[in-house]
């Protein structure tokens, strides 16, 4: 059953309206605050709509994005054509082949490195200190 406004409204055990005994009752208190209030005593404010509508370039903008994506969406395949597709091999010149051979056989060298033909060798730290008299020199410098 299909039901509408003008149904609703007009018909008889479906239309109630509220009287006044069906409201809520108020406080005596806040019923005589609210008949004293004088509404000259507040202050002015100045409402800022914070909704910013958005600039023509922006409705433009978002009108080509809808449209493209309509045109992508509603894209027909049957009206492409076939086609082959050929690779092209480059091959690479003689100066790119020998950098190439250059660079593996740095590579060869390092990874088949013979490390028990280095010598041992012992690492000594200096660190030598100054003099007293060099520190005293400085001193009377400064």
């Amino acid at each position: 059953m299909k039901t509408n406004l003008c149904s609703i409204l007009h018909h008889p055990k479906r239309l109630k309206m509220s009287g006044t005994t069906d409201l809520p009752k108020v406080p005596a208190p806040l019923k005589d605050e609210l008949s004293q209030f004088d509404s000259s005593k507040m202050k002015h404010a100045e409402t800022n709509e914070k909704n910013v509508l958005p600039s023509k370039d922006d409705v433009q903008q978002e009108k080509r994005h809808n449209s493209i994506l309509n045109s992508v969406e509603g894209f027909e395949r049957s009206q492409l054509n076939p086609t082959e597709t050929q690779e092209k091999m480059v091959l690479p010149n003689a100066d790119v082949i020998e950098q190439e051979k250059g660079h593996q056989k740095l590579v060869q060298g390092i990874e088949n490195f013979d490390t028990s033909n280095l010598k041992h060798a012992e690492t000594l730290e200096k660190n030598p200190l100054p003099t007293k008299e060099a520190i005293a020199m400085e001193k009377s410098a400064a």
